[in-house]
């Protein structure tokens, strides 16, 4: 099945669309997450370079991400491909990827639940309207296990599933830590240090360590950086001094 979208867009909406047409000034698309939505691109917002033919930048049944700049006509909406960022890019391609996962988990429930793959949709459509997507849902669910889903009809067949394809994000904090000691006995004193250190360690050559923090989400590996150099400082005595410097985020 292919989970699309209700009602119309926004104005500054990223959003996929089809090309199904070119012209000499402008490109004409579907967008694919909608229906019976169409639009253009006119020439002018295909690129923040000037364009000379259109065509070298378009194909039909091409998919494009771009921004949409009106909705006076709701069926009929003005877009853009110069205003949308590399980063708004990314996002959408993937929560394409994550639309498609979900839509392949419905299909899969579906034949297990002996429904349609729509009406699966609809037992699900809560979670999506509290969450923004199935997909964000579904991880919340994996952290809390299957009673989540409360009293949903197809409460097992959702949260197998769910335990079996959804893993949930980590981030890595990384950088260096220093330990330095003027202890007669300083090497065995660092070596008490990291052993307190709750994360993964490696030995760059003293007094550098790798430090690599990781959790669930920025918050709580920031959380887990302070308490480790907390610890390694505490463990620290006079002859010993301790400093990180994280890595810069690529």
């Amino acid at each position: 099945m292919e989970i699309l979208r209700e009602g119309i867009p926004e104005e500054g909406d990223i959003v996929l669309a089809e090309i199904v047409g070119v012209e000499q000034h402008a490109a004409f698309i579907k967008l694919s997450e909608f229906k019976e939505i169409e639009g253009l691109i006119h020439i002018s917002e295909v690129s923040k370079t000037w364009v000379k033919n259109i065509r070298t930048h378009f194909r039909t049944n091409q998919k494009v991400v771009c921004k949409v700049l009106d909705v006076k006509n709701p069926k009929y909406i003005h877009a853009s491909i110069r205003r949308v960022s590399d980063y708004d890019k990314r996002a959408k391609w993937e929560e394409i990827k994550r639309n498609r996962r979900i839509e392949n988990i419905i299909e899969i429930i579906a034949k297990k639940a002996k429904k349609t793959p729509e009406q699966i949709y609809e037992l699900l459509k809560p979670f999506e309207e509290k969450y923004g997507e199935i997909y964000f849902a579904f991880e919340e669910a994996k952290k809390q296990g299957k009673e989540f889903f409360g009293k949903l009809s197809i409460k097992d067949e959702v949260w197998t599933l769910v335990d079996k394809n959804i893993s949930l994000p980590v981030v890595e904090i990384t950088g260096v830590l220093k330990i330095e000691s003027t202890a007669p006995d300083g090497v065995d004193k660092i070596k008490k240090i990291l052993k307190k250190i709750k994360a993964e360690t490696s030995y760059l050559g003293a007094p550098n360590y790798r430090v690599a923090v990781k959790a669930m989400d920025y918050k709580e590996a920031e959380k887990l950086l302070a308490e480790l150099i907390k610890s390694a400082e505490k463990q620290a005595g006079k002859t010993e001094t301790v400093s990180f410097v994280r890595d810069k985020k690529k």
